[in-house]
């Protein structure tokens, strides 16, 4: 085993209680907005994406020069080229899709189906470089699947909508995740983070522009798209990559029911909004084959989430 699991076992799980918190509260920053029940002025899920990230990227800037590594990088952007337009325009839809599904259906059923990205990841796999399926892998599968069918599963359209929202949305993430693998696995990962930033703030503000759907938010508004993006986009995911670093991927995977924890706690005391005790039951399902899928995977995840 890698010397440094072995030296910093407890660095490694604060980065990933770190992970777990941070995403999870991106979530309720992405709540507070539901859809433009609580903004002062009505906002498109598109225009909310937009601040999201480039507040995340402006948070970025100012963290940058203060990094020695994130500075030396800076002299070899050429080498992000790639990796910067997949991800501005993969996160630019995925992104608005989870926006949209923590509007429609909430950030405690759209964390629990969001899972899903490892799913897609694995049959990714299947398609693109020939992996077979193991009998773990197969279990964690169904899991997954019943869990999704039980969340989805009620009369009220509006259920159905969020869940094909979030799970279209865990589709590009984890298309992403792939693409990243492919072209970007010995770039650092901090400033790929930091460039899809700024890549996703590119695309939707042309995107804005070209449907004349662009608008500005009320500075109370814009803080909490910011707070979202900068806990979500960029302190999260430095967290997620330290602990990867620390930690082996079989306790990495602890940071998936620990973030919908957190999702589900934050909830109940900020918003008393929790789901039904069988929708819960789906989500637990979801996380438990998501878990199968990662171990018997035995590979790291290099998913960037929001």
């Amino acid at each position: 085993m890698n010397k440094q699991y072995q030296k910093l076992p407890i660095r490694g799980y604060l980065f990933l209680v770190g992970t777990a918190f941070f995403t999870a509260l991106s979530y309720i920053c992405g709540k507070y907005l539901n859809f433009g029940k609580n903004f002062e002025k009505y906002l498109d899920p598109e225009v909310a994406t937009f601040y999201w990230f480039f507040g995340a990227f402006v948070f970025s800037m100012i963290v940058t020069p203060l990094l020695p590594s994130q500075r030396k990088e800076l002299r070899n952007l050429h080498k992000y080229k790639k990796i910067f337009i997949y991800s501005g325009v993969l996160t630019s839809i995925g992104a608005a899709l989870w926006v949209t599904s923590v509007w429609t259906i909430g950030p405690v059923l759209t964390s629990f189906l969001m899972k899903a990205q490892t799913l897609f990841s694995l049959l990714l796999g299947f398609i693109f470089l020939g992996e077979r399926l193991k009998k773990g892998e197969s279990i964690g599968i169904a899991l997954t699947v019943i869990g999704v069918i039980i969340i989805a599963y009620q009369k009220d359209n509006y259920l159905i909508y969020g869940t094909i929202t979030a799970l279209a949305a865990a589709f590009f993430y984890s298309f992403l995740s792939y693409i990243v693998k492919k072209i970007a696995n010995d770039l650092n990962m901090l400033m790929v983070a930091t460039l899809r930033t700024l890549g996703v703030s590119i695309v939707l503000f042309v995107y804005l522009l070209f449907t004349g759907t662009f608008s500005y938010p009320t500075i109370k508004d814009a803080i909490f798209m910011s707070l979202g993006g900068i806990s979500g986009a960029y302190i999260a995911k430095a967290c997620q990559f330290h602990s990867i670093k620390l930690l082996d991927v079989s306790r990495t995977t602890a940071v998936m029911p620990l973030e919908s924890l957190f999702v589900v706690v934050l909830s109940y005391l900020l918003f008393d909004d929790i789901p039904p005790f069988i929708k819960l039951a789906g989500g637990v399902l979801i996380i438990t084959g998501v878990i199968f899928l990662v171990i018997f995977r035995g590979e790291k995840n290099g998913m960037l989430g929001k």
